[in-house]
């Protein structure tokens, strides 16, 4: 394994470490945030399109999907190979296939790169492929700074200025009224 890849995997797994660590608290706060903000938005309507025949419920129309990243040819053979030795039918672990498909779909080498080095599929990696390596890791870096970034986050970590600020946020996006008194305490 070259040096740069050592080094990659390592952030990669630093990174998913802490993005494990920032889900686990952020869904604690949202379990506290839909106590203390729920019965504000219990009237508040949303539209969802379901797809009839597959029943997966979107809140994007039809057709408005999220522009398709071009997948690069390591990931795809890479893809064939983790996939085919993870496959159900194939002795594999249903668990497994779902976590290589994820990578798949988000471009993660990095990913990849690791359940194949767990399960011994040769694969070579140039020094090249540092532009897809950044991605991988860049990958989980938005997921984390989209969760830290977001209100219930802000709220939870946020001293009462934050949190004030926060109220008002979602006092004008949803014409609502919150008590801040009862919010605060």
């Amino acid at each position: 394994m070259s040096r740069i890849l050592k080094k990659y995997s390592h952030k990669y797994e630093f990174l998913k470490l802490e993005l494990e660590e920032i889900q686990e608290q952020f869904e604690e706060y949202e379990i506290e945030w839909k106590s203390i903000f729920g019965k504000y938005f219990n009237n508040i309507q949303t539209e969802v399109w379901m797809n009839e025949e597959t029943g997966e419920i979107r809140n994007t129309p039809p057709g408005q999907d999220e522009a398709k990243e071009k997948k690069y040819d390591k990931v795809k053979k890479l893809y064939r190979k983790a996939s085919t030795k993870a496959h159900p039918d194939k002795g594999g672990n249903i668990d497994d296939f779902n976590d290589i498909k994820e990578c798949y779909d988000n471009n993660d080498l990095l990913g990849l790169l690791s359940y194949a080095s767990q399960n011994n599929i040769d694969f070579d990696v140039s020094d090249d492929d540092t532009e897809i390596l950044d991605k991988s890791c860049l990958g989980l870096q938005n997921k984390i700074t989209s969760l830290k970034s977001s209100l219930v986050w802000h709220f939870f970590t946020g001293d009462k200025r934050k949190k004030l600020g926060v109220i008002l946020q979602l006092e004008q996006q949803y014409d609502v009224k919150i008590d801040q008194i009862e919010v605060l305490k």
